[in-house]
């Protein structure tokens, strides 16, 4: 080991000793890292030991938490920053879609953070500051600066709740229980029990037992029957299930891998790729058309489905799900073909065939894929080459989607995921 090397390794180590130190004496009952036993048969990167693992996870939270956690101007509340590289509209600063990722970071990284528990409930000080109109249990999924004080706001026409968002939001209080217990001055899951209700009642399907895009979409919408691939989370909807006792969150999870199963048969048996978007026509769900909600890509494999391999490989993870492992099985295959093992030659969108959609590279494609690669022992040099591209990536020079799937990722790669 070089001189510089060695100097690098001794601070983590240092670091990491002095964050153990302080989780030892404060409340946390699950503290980084967890190193939790993932499902039988699967795999991690090839490390000299697991604190490799546990240094690289702590390095990029810091550098991510530095870059983009921010503290309202009531000087209480937290957000993610979501506008830090100019990638949103004007005035933007938070998206709930950013707030949940924000919320399950502080939670899964308490004990590697003395601040985390403060951070978390500064964010869910700001996700109550800004609820959704059609259900106040829920979060409005934009907010703008335009007031003179630098506090935040929303648009009217953007009081509408983000399904994903409001997903993540509840897991993490849920998880924030498990964390830290119910008694201090915010009952964790009692308000995961409030936001999963709401969600239920707001963001699902009761005919096809999935979800919709948002608390916007009604019976007399033009969206009503569609709903995005990337929404479904079935580790989060089993944790619903066990915390609320509601069958209503395992007919969600058959009809989520019923819908992946039926997509991949009849568009893509060989990529395993999921759409952006799909709609209801004929009795079954179908990829969206162009511009259904966001993009000429909204049919596609692309910067919403990117998400998919993440969300259900950490169920097979956390659970052996044998419909995960079914439908990661051609992907992760067809991935390592068609790249030719290199990460840096996966492209950022797909046609369902497996046809190159987009020529650019973002590791908001790559770092999920690394969770796939997680579930087939026989692709370790693959896993660990994703883990090699994703460590490469400076924070700097990537947006926040990237940095932000990447920190989600990495701490289910590194064996430190739970639920």
């Amino acid at each position: 080991m070089s001189g510089m090397l060695c100097l690098r390794f001794c601070i983590f180590v240092s670091v990491f000793a002095l964050f153990r130190l302080a989780a030892l004496g404060s409340e946390e009952k699950r503290p980084f890292p967890q190193h939790t036993v993932y499902t039988k048969g699967t795999i991690k990167p090839s490390a000299k030991n697991q604190v490799e693992l546990d240094l690289a996870v702590i390095e990029f939270y810091r550098a991510w938490k530095a870059k983009y956690l921010r503290t309202a101007a009531d000087g209480q509340q937290r957000y993610v920053f979501c506008n830090v590289d100019k990638t949103f509209p004007k005035n933007t600063h938070s998206v709930s879609e950013g707030h949940g990722y924000g919320m399950l970071a502080a939670v899964l990284m308490a004990g590697a953070d003395p601040e985390a528990r403060a951070d978390f409930d500064g964010l869910y000080r700001f996700f109550r500051a800004h609820p959704a109109d059609h259900n106040t249990d829920l979060m409005a999924w934009r907010q703008i600066s335009k007031k003179k004080n630098g506090a935040l706001t929303e648009e009217p026409d953007e009081r509408d709740s983000a399904t994903d968002g409001d997903l993540d939001i509840a897991c993490a209080l849920l998880m924030a229980d498990a964390q830290w217990g119910s008694r201090g001055t915010i009952n964790y899951r009692k308000e995961a029990l409030k936001v999963i209700a709401a969600i239920k009642k707001s963001e699902t399907d009761p005919e096809r037992h999935t979800l919709t895009l948002g608390s916007w979409v009604d019976r007399e919408n033009s969206h009503w029957g569609g709903t995005r691939p990337s929404d479904f989370m079935p580790a989060h909807f089993k944790s619903f299930g066990e915390a609320t006792g509601d069958p209503v969150w395992s007919q969600i999870t058959d009809a989520t891998y019923r819908l992946f199963h039926e997509l991949a048969a009849a568009q893509n048996p060989q990529t395993g790729l999921i759409p952006d978007f799909v709609v209801w026509k004929g009795n079954r769900f179908q990829p969206a058309p162009p511009n259904y909600l966001e993009t000429k890509e909204d049919g596609h494999y692309s910067y919403n489905s990117c998400r998919v391999p993440w969300r259900v490989g950490t169920d097979y993870l956390l659970t052996g799900d044998p419909r995960a492992l079914k439908l990661l099985q051609p992907l992760n295959a067809w991935i390592q073909k068609t790249t030719g093992g290199k990460p840096e030659k996966i492209n950022a969108g797909y046609h369902l065939d497996g046809k190159i959609l987009d020529e650019d590279e973002s590791g908001a494609f790559t770092a999920p894929m690394a969770v796939a690669a997680m579930t087939d022992p026989n692709s370790q040099a693959w896993l660990d080459a994703l883990w090699a591209n994703l460590l490469a990536r400076d924070v700097a020079r990537e947006h926040y989607f990237e940095n932000s799937l990447k920190l989600m990722t990495m701490i289910v790669v590194s064996g430190n995921w739970w639920q």
